[in-house]
Order: structure tokens, then C-alpha cells, then sequence
């Protein structure tokens, strides 16, 4: 498994709750052997640079962890503005940085009220992209990340557990015939 690629766009600004919880997944990628990245969108204001940065970089990765804080139980404007940009085209040779690779979904939030907030990320990812979600997804509460440190043991292990099942994913999806050739229905 070593040497797969793994990615991680952020839909809010460096050093949250977000981005402390992706961390915990990207280590449980690097035990796996992956070699990791991770792009922060910005809070408030969309990171042009950066966004287009992080589309190249996703384009050639091999797994991606799309991750969000919670804001009225849906994902960011910024996550949603950089996945409204990737280039989908639907007919022919269809293109997507999110084309069948394993895509982990991670979502934090202030309560536990807001954990289904990551559904729609987990139904989009498959029908709209022809993506592979790494079950189940994962979601943190504020109250469980401090200081940029996942203070709750259980969630840091399903963190690095889904780090680790990306990877594995990756693999499976590198090694197959069929799985990369996958196409959206529409």
C-alpha cells in the first residue's frame, strides 16, 4: 500500500475542530503507508488559490477526505463552491478528480444534533461523482476537540481507523480492473 495518495480538503479555516480531526485520519493513512496533504478552503471567504491548488492536487491523489464543519446541518458554502468547480463531465469521457477513488467524509460539529449533516456529502459523492464512500463517515463534537488535540480516545481511533480503511480502499480500487472505470448514471 505504500506510496498511494491521500487528500484532504477542508471546508473551513486551519487549526479548528475540523482540521484537528482530520489529522487523526490522515495518521491513521500514514501508518498505512499513504503520503498525505491537507487543504484548508478558508472561513467566510473562498480561497481561490488554494481551492485550485487543492483540485490539482486531488485530481492526481489516489483517496480523498472531504471534511466540513456543520453550519444548520449541512456542509460549508466553501466545500460546496469547490465541488460545484471540479470539472464533471457527464457524457463520453467522463472526467472528475472524485472518479472512482475511495472519498472518507468528515464532519464536526457542536452538537450531536448535527451528525446527519455529513449525509448529503455521502449520498452526493457516489451518484453525482462515481466516487467510493469509506464507511461510515465520521463526526466530531466540538467538545471532544480542544487545542488541537482530539481529546476523546474512542473518536481519535475511528479517525485513524478510517485513515487506514481509505488506504485499504485505495488499494482495492488501484488493483481492480473494473472499479476505476466506474461512470455516474447521468
Amino acid at each position: 500500500m505504500s506510496g498511494l495518495a491521500v487528500v484532504a480538503v477542508i471546508g473551513s479555516a486551519d487549526g479548528g475542530t475540523t482540521h484537528t480531526l482530520v489529522g487523526e485520519v490522515l495518521k491513521g493513512a500514514e501508518q498505512a503507508g499513504a503520503l498525505t496533504s491537507a487543504f484548508c478552503l478558508g472561513r467566510g471567504e473562498y480561497l481561490a488559490d488554494v481551492a485550485a491548488a487543492a483540485r490539482e492536487r486531488a485530481d492526481g491523489a489516489d483517496a480523498l477526505v472531504l471534511a466540513t464543519p456543520m453550519y444548520r446541518s449541512s456542509f460549508t458554502g466553501v466545500l460546496k463552491q469547490f465541488l460545484d468547480e471540479l470539472p464533471r463531465v457527464p457524457h463520453g469521457d467522463f472526467e472528475s478528480a472524485l472518479l472512482g477513488k475511495p472519498v472518507a467524509v468528515v464532519g464536526t460539529g457542536g452538537s450531536d444534533h448535527h451528525y446527519l449533516g455529513i449525509d448529503a456529502l455521502l449520498g452526493l459523492l457516489p451518484r453525482f461523482f462515481a466516487s467510493y464512500v469509506v464507511p461510515p463517515g465520521l463526526y466530531g463534537r466540538a467538545n471532544q476537540i480542544a487545542d488541537g488535540h482530539v481529546l476523546d480516545d474512542e473518536l481519535a481511533a475511528a479517525a485513524r481507523r478510517l485513515g487506514h480503511a481509505t488506504v485499504e480502499l485505495a488499494a482495492a480500487v488501484a488493483a481492480s480492473a473494473q472499479l476505476p472505470r466506474q461512470r455516474p448514471q447521468f
